[in-house]
């Protein structure tokens, strides 16, 4: 005959099959390093770096696309880039959209079309 504390306690210990599937099913975790991924993320890069990239990130489109009102815009943000010591968190997008088609994770571009997909632009993410 089953008693309440019986029942109570049944519930609280785990049967064989729970026990062992239990002692099997681990939780791993991996870890990547961004060497292993091959190009530091913008978070990942200093200041300089950061000045860096935009400021050659802003040539090459200039190069590429003279003709273009992007090129103002590009001037204008970079203009007291150095004088405040920042980088303008938009080209940090501009650089995560690069690095993810680089490692081909991009759900929005497609490398060897468009402005972003152009593979001169990957030639200046940091390792």
């Amino acid at each position: 005959m089953l008693t309440r504390k019986t029942i109570i306690l049944s519930r609280l210990s785990p049967t064989r099959l729970e026990s062992s599937l239990f002692k099997y099913s681990t939780i791993r975790s991996f870890h990547r390093s961004t060497s292993f991924l091959g190009y530091k993320k913008w978070t990942d890069l200093g200041t300089k770096d950061k000045q860096t990239f935009i400021n050659k990130y802003v040539e090459l489109y200039k190069d590429k696309h003279p003709c273009s009102p992007s090129n103002t815009m590009n001037r204008t943000l970079v203009s007291e880039m150095e004088e405040y010591d920042d980088a303008p968190y938009v080209f940090g997008i501009v650089y995560n959209e690069i690095r993810s088609l680089a490692l081909g994770e991009s759900v929005h571009n497609v490398e060897g079309s468009g402005v972003l997909g152009d593979p001169e632009f990957q030639k200046l993410l940091h390792k």
